[in-house]
């Protein structure tokens, strides 16, 4: 009988332990997960076959910088909060005005922030995490780039090719078209609006001159429009009227 008892007692022993060790090991991954960067990938899979700035979304990436601290890009601004753990889950403090915005790290650890209310939408957004950038603060505009418009094309005019090639880099570098060496794409802040009716819009950057085109793909056709735009009406913001294109380029 004794040696029973003490058989389960050290039953028990062991599946304390194993319990404890699960916990710990749970607790590490979740301690491991909270650093670095993530980025709005819910967001990414929709946004070649959409309009970026009107997409509703409440941030694009996380950068989770301490135990408490996480810095949040929402394009146009970013912001540093604090976070605490909440039972199961995360709470990003004030991040909606007064209230908290949860989060959790599922099993594939992917981050799920339960920003449905807020977007309007039955499904909440699902972050990737991503190696940290180098020699830039966030990694989505990269990422976007790289999504939309990074590649090489080839100029057509009137219907004819030119032989003459265009590059976008996912780093947001330029070459072919006239002295510009950059480019930004739009998809947060007053540049949405910049273009009537909204249309995509890139900024092309050189070292002397800034100039906004509108931008539209026919994948059916291969080809990328990029199209000049009126100039700023004085005293309003944006709604800029599409002209004609400025360049036709073949992929």
């Amino acid at each position: 009988m004794k040696i029973i008892l003490l058989f389960r007692f050290c039953a028990l022993l062991v599946c304390t332990a194993l319990i404890h060790g699960c916990n710990d090991k749970n607790n590490k991954t979740d301690e491991a997960a909270l650093r670095g960067h993530y980025i709005n990938q819910s967001f990414l899979d929709v946004v070649e076959d959409s309009i970026p700035g009107l997409i509703n979304t409440y941030c694009y990436e996380l950068d989770f910088v301490g135990d408490d601290s996480v810095k949040i890009f929402y394009g146009f601004e970013e912001a540093m909060l604090s976070y605490a753990k909440s039972g199961k889950k995360y709470a990003i403090k004030k991040a909606l005005q007064d209230k908290d915005l949860l989060f959790s790290i599922d099993e594939s650890k992917k981050l799920i922030l339960e920003d449905s209310t807020w977007k309007q939408s039955n499904e909440n957004s699902s972050f990737a995490k991503v190696a940290s950038p180098s020699g830039a603060k966030w990694i989505f505009p990269t990422v976007l780039n790289e999504k939309m418009l990074a590649g090489s094309y080839e100029i057509f005019e009137k219907g004819k090719a030119t032989g003459k090639k265009v590059s976008f880099s996912a780093e947001g570098k330029v070459t072919g078209i006239g002295d510009f060496e950059s480019f930004e794409l739009c998809f947060s802040g007053d540049c949405v609006g910049e273009v009537h009716p909204i249309l995509n819009n890139l900024t092309l950057h050189s070292e002397t001159a800034n100039a906004v085109y509108a931008f539209q793909f026919n994948p059916a056709k291969k080809i990328l429009s990029i199209y000049n735009i009126e100039a700023p009406i004085k005293d309003i913001k944006g709604e800029r009227g599409i002209k004609d294109i400025a360049y036709e380029l073949h992929y």
